[in-house]
């Protein structure tokens, strides 16, 4: 054998056995460490708390937004979660409800969930703790009172006691804005309203589609009487530390609006 034959039978037997070692293959040239990647969204850089799934942790009495149907999530930013998740490639997974005041921190913090939501409106406070996605909604703040209470003004309820869910924009607004307002704060919307109804409060700061939609299906002995414009924006929450997660959920958020699927849910839950 000459010296040319022995050297290229050196470098081939060289080159076999270095994409024996990295198991390269012979299809579309990935190995199965980067397709398990690809399945837990990990090409766009991002790593999530349960491999191919898009864990969120919401308070699930805010309805229309969200809102437990026996075991079973449903509302606008339920609906519309699933639907960035399957553009995404993921599976959509919910905590059990968390409460309200206690989302952001928690997404702060991390390693129980990706994402928060619930009408979270975006806040210079809140963007101090975590990022946001661009808007998903846009809402204003609202007053709700029994029918026959006799207020029919926001400056009637000077010196009252307002019920709103502890943490929200809505007990801000009112606070800030309700002159020697006496604020009572709860957990869960249901018993604010409650509250209402039973005389332990004279009225409800809430954000006004969640108003409505109470109003509307089970507390029809209460009316909304003012629209307050504040002007506030919704946005999905997100760790500080995983820009590419905010960044591929903004890229499907863009493909369900451009696609028809956001007016669609629009359409069906905040009418």
């Amino acid at each position: 054998m000459n010296i040319k034959k022995m050297v290229a039978l050196v470098v081939t037997g060289a080159l076999a056995a270095s994409l024996a070692l990295f198991g390269c293959s012979s299809g579309d040239g990935q190995d199965s460490g980067a397709k398990d990647d690809k399945a837990a969204g990990n090409e766009s850089g991002y790593t999530l708390v349960n491999d191919g799934k898009l864990t969120v942790a919401a308070s699930l009495d805010f309805p229309p937004f969200e809102n437990l149907n026996g075991d079973t999530p449903e509302g606008f930013e339920v609906e519309l979660m699933g639907l960035l998740a399957e553009e995404m490639g993921l599976e959509i997974n919910y905590l059990p409800s968390t409460k309200f005041d206690t989302i952001v921190p928690l997404i702060q913090t991390g390693g129980k969930a990706d994402v928060g939501v619930s009408g979270i409106t975006i806040t210079d406070e809140r963007l101090d703790q975590v990022d946001f996605t661009d808007a998903v909604c846009d809402v204003n703040q609202s007053i709700t009172v029994l029918k026959d209470s006799g207020v029919t003004d926001v400056a009637q309820l000077e010196g009252k006691k307002v019920g709103a869910q502890t943490g929200t924009t809505g007990y801000e607004w009112a606070a800030e804005n309700i002159k020697d307002v006496e604020m009572v704060g709860f957990d869960e919307m249901t018993a604010v309203f409650l509250a209402l109804q039973s005389g332990q409060i004279d009225a409800i700061a809430v954000d006004l589609p969640v108003a409505n939609y109470y109003v509307k299906t089970a507390y029809t002995d209460c009316q909304v009487i003012k629209d307050i414009p504040t002007g506030e924006q919704y946005a999905i929450a997100v760790s500080k530390d995983s820009p590419e997660l905010t960044k591929a959920l903004n890229t499907a958020l863009k493909a369900v609006r451009e696609n028809g699927k956001y007016d669609e849910l629009a359409a069906k839950w905040l009418q």
